[in-house]
């Protein structure tokens, strides 16, 4: 125990929570899940690039491109969007770049778990959005616990482990201070609940 002490004293914790933040950016965890699984799930290889290319540019490239020209323009102030009033242009573009994604893995027949995947990123979204007109929820906590409620759909209890990723995350944000201690639970909660919801809709769809 007293070795622990040491060690954790040893670390600059706002450094350690701001690392934390940067690597586990929604649009980092959607690109390197929706990667994995579009490789995983796609057995043609020419749809592993399809799919991938898709999901990674209207998930992750393009929204985040979005939010540096917001930067640029002088209407956004922070990567992390941290007022709450800036977040809605950038939460409705990324609703609109996840449609075009999803509309075009339905146009390539794509496997139906990357499908899925993609209108949940949609979705959730607009779900969020919504919800940041009136209250902060952590955009962090939803982004991982969504796509790591999708790999627990493949995996199974295998990628429970993983889940221990997202009190570290909330642990980061609540250093930080970006959010409450009810913004960051209620952002995991409506991860995996929304996105447990609607994968299961769309297993019935496909089946």
């Amino acid at each position: 125990m007293r070795y622990a002490e040491r060690f954790l004293s040893c670390i600059d914790r706002r450094k350690a929570a701001e690392f934390i933040s940067v690597i586990f950016t929604p649009q980092i965890v959607s690109f390197v899940s929706l990667l994995f699984i579009s490789f995983y799930l796609e057995s043609d290889i020419k749809m592993k690039f399809i799919s991938a290319f898709t999901t990674i540019s209207f998930t992750s490239v393009f929204p985040t491109m979005f939010v540096y020209y917001l930067i640029y323009s002088g209407k956004v102030n922070h990567p992390f969007i941290p007022i709450r009033e800036q977040r809605t242009l950038p939460y409705l573009f990324a609703v609109l770049s996840s449609l075009i994604g999803f509309f075009i893995l339905l146009y390539f027949k794509s496997h139906w778990l990357i499908i899925a995947s993609q209108w949940c990123y949609a979705s959730n979204t607009f779900l969020i959005l919504l919800i940041n007109l009136r209250w902060k929820i952590s955009a962090h906590s939803s982004g991982l616990a969504g796509p790591l409620t999708v790999l627990a759909w493949i995996f199974g209890y295998k990628a429970m482990p993983l889940f221990l990723l997202i009190p570290l995350v909330g642990w980061s944000r609540l250093y930080l201070k970006a959010h409450s201690f009810w913004q960051v639970i209620g952002g995991a909660v409506f991860g995996i609940a929304s996105t447990f919801v609607q994968i299961y809709l769309f297993s019935k769809i496909f089946s």
